[in-house]
């Protein structure tokens, strides 16, 4: 039995229970079950808390710490030109966040606040101000970022009504009270500030489903409770200028929005349908598993995807590489095996796992010719 983390309603059963190990985001494995459990009353997935979540936050989970460079890709354009997810997060945030000159900006669980740098190359105007709990990225401040404008593990009190905005990009997934977080978000602005809030869309990536350390799955009647919560009144919500994640933008706001109980129920619906994919998905990698047997084999996509694939098939096939595009991964090991340019595909593999966001891979694989040999085997999720 689970209370849901949003409106509280009691869940009974998980609609995905899955054996440890679990896999999380930034591809470490727990010794945990992944269980989802479907809250029909507000539509919101929810996962089972991370073991000693603090000390997690604090000194294991380290977000693009290996170089200074180091980003996520969002995009490879037609041309090859890679499109990295801080810059496109800093040019969403200053399109869809009214900020007036001067405005006190917050970077809530900010990390190394590479969005919020980015932001400040166009508007030199801003005056930064940095949040996370852990210690991990004040050296990647200290050059930037005023002293007092920086905070580790709690706010200052004298933060209280200080901020014009406050964006927090991919947080509010890994907090086990989303309505307390945004409840401690809404006294930091002044009456009718903004809230800038990105997070993962599970309708649009359903390997957000998966991941173990995120464990809130907000479907858009969900995230519209859990505002409404804490203090906003959502103004707009972005869904297609970063596929795969919400964008929303709330003011504070004290207002009572009733939910939408059909609304909820087909987010409801369509949460159960993700997890029934990932069982149909486990269930064919590991019949895929035993076919390809000693076999060699690479795995496309060295992210969460491709380490699920490893996760299941790494003990029953020979896995020689990852195959990324991405040119800050390419060189380095992931789980023992050399990441490597797709265009370098060994020739004596016999198939290649797609680890890819399955809405979307078909396409990122047939625009690369050299991933087409015949004799090449592709494994679906």
């Amino acid at each position: 039995m689970r209370a849901c983390r949003v409106c509280g309603e009691t869940i009974s059963t998980p609609a995905y229970d899955a054996p440890a190990p679990a896999l999380t985001s930034i591809m470490t494995l727990l010794d945990m079950p992944t269980r989802v459990f479907v809250c029909d009353g507000c539509g919101h997935a929810q996962c089972d808390d991370v073991p000693d979540i603090r000390a997690f936050y604090d000194t294991v989970y380290r977000i693009s710490l290996a170089s200074d460079g180091h980003d996520q890709i969002f995009a490879v354009q037609t041309d090859g030109t890679i499109l990295y997810r801080t810059d496109h997060q800093a040019a969403i945030a200053l399109k869809l966040l009214e900020l007036p000159p001067g405005a006190r900006i917050l970077d809530y669980g900010a990390a190394k606040a590479d969005t919020l740098r980015k932001m400040l190359a166009d508007r030199r105007d801003l005056a930064p101000h940095v949040f996370d709990v852990s210690n991990d990225y004040a050296d990647a401040w200290e050059s930037w970022v005023p002293k007092d404008a920086q905070a580790v593990y709690s706010i200052p009190p004298a933060w209280n009504g200080r901020f014009e905005a406050v964006m927090s990009h991919f947080v509010i997934e890994h907090v086990p009270d989303p309505v307390g977080f945004l409840r401690d978000i809404a006294v930091l602005l002044v009456p009718g500030g903004q809230l800038l809030l990105s997070l993962p869309d599970v309708d649009a990536n359903p390997g957000d489903m998966a991941v173990a350390d995120h464990l809130n799955h907000f479907s858009e009647a969900s995230l519209r409770h859990a505002l409404t919560a804490g203090g906003f009144r959502l103004k707009a919500l972005d869904r297609t200028s970063f596929p795969g994640a919400f964008f929303a933008i709330a003011v504070r706001e004290a207002q009572t929005e009733a939910p939408d109980p059909a609304l909820a129920g087909e987010a409801a619906e369509r949460a159960r349908e993700i997890c029934g994919f990932w069982e149909k998905a486990a269930a064919h990698l590991d019949a895929e598993g035993v076919r390809l047997a000693g076999q060699k084999v690479v795995i496309y996509g060295a992210g969460f995807y491709g380490s699920w694939i490893m996760s299941r098939v790494g003990r029953s096939v020979d896995v020689v590489a990852f195959l990324d595009r991405n040119p800050h991964l390419q060189g380095a090991t992931h789980f023992g095996r050399p990441v490597i340019t797709p265009e370098k595909i060994p020739v004596d593999v016999s198939a290649m796992f797609v680890g890819l966001n399955p809405l979307k891979a078909r396409d990122a694989i047939a625009a690369q010719p050299w991933l087409h040999r015949p004799g090449l085997a592709h494994i679906w999720l």
